[in-house]
């Protein structure tokens, strides 16, 4: 028997009034997709950005996602559309000595990130950054094994261009994987989102309302199947995580 009754009825009124307001905060969540924009361009903000996809969870989550993407194709020519920072270009070097990966972002910001990181874990040789949009990368018409992007659908402004852009510059059996967070998040996931954007992250990332922004951007996995649906890109399959989604798969061989 708890000897000191009004602690436990203290604990369990603040239990209470935190998940009402955790319910009123979910209960209130945009619905409908709010589009975000392309590139970092503040350097501010780039190197949050940079520092927040080091924490380890994230860093857990891209390793587990470069080995899937290495289990797809393990050597070749590939790419990174929206690279950021460059530390999927780096895991996946280290996932596949056998792959050359070119990483494209908007943000030049972004890319003096990715080049440095590059060489300080020796991938360099294996790594190059330049400058692109994601809906008219700098590459040849099937040219590519093996076409990657994290974080990055949600910022694209015409989603489809893009996967018709992935479909033009990979090779016929190439392989893709897009990763990306999903908008559909139950409540749990999406108050540790809001937490994270207000209490958490760095005042640049806050000052541009992010993460939350992003999970604002996202799609659906229904709605993601329905941009690939309408684009050339083949072989596809959308598949869900308790945050995320992605669109993996490879094209058909001539």
């Amino acid at each position: 028997m708890c000897k000191r009754p009004w602690l436990s009825f203290i604990a369990g009124a603040v239990i209470g009034a935190a998940a009402a307001e955790g319910w009123r905060l979910y209960r209130q969540r945009p619905i409908e997709r709010i589009p975000s924009l392309e590139g970092i361009e503040d350097p501010e903000a780039a190197r949050a950005y940079g520092r927040i996809m080091m924490l380890p969870h994230i860093a857990l989550l891209r390793k587990l996602e470069a080995r899937r993407a290495a289990g797809l194709m393990p050597a070749g020519e590939a790419a990174d559309i929206g690279c950021g920072p460059g530390y999927l270009v780096v895991e996946l070097a280290r996932s596949a000595p056998g792959l050359h990966i070119t990483g494209v972002d908007l943000s030049n910001a972004m890319l003096a990130q990715g080049i440095k990181n590059a060489a300080l874990a020796g991938v360099a040789h294996q790594a190059d950054f330049r400058t692109g949009d994601a809906a008219a990368t700098p590459f040849a018409d099937a040219s590519l094994d093996l076409v990657v992007s994290t974080l990055s659908l949600h910022h694209w402004a015409d989603p489809v261009a893009v996967l018709n852009e992935i479909a033009r510059i990979l090779r016929p059996g190439g392989a893709f994987l897009i990763f990306d967070l999903r908008r559909d998040l139950g409540p749990a996931p999406w108050l540790l989102v809001w937490l994270v954007t207000h209490y958490v992250v760095p005042r640049a990332l806050r000052y541009m309302g992010e993460p939350l922004g992003s999970r604002n951007a996202a799609y659906t996995p229904e709605e993601a199947a329905e941009l690939v649906r309408a684009s050339r890109l083949t072989g596809w399959q959308v598949t869900r995580g308790p945050l995320w989604l992605t669109i993996e798969g490879r094209t058909a061989s001539r």
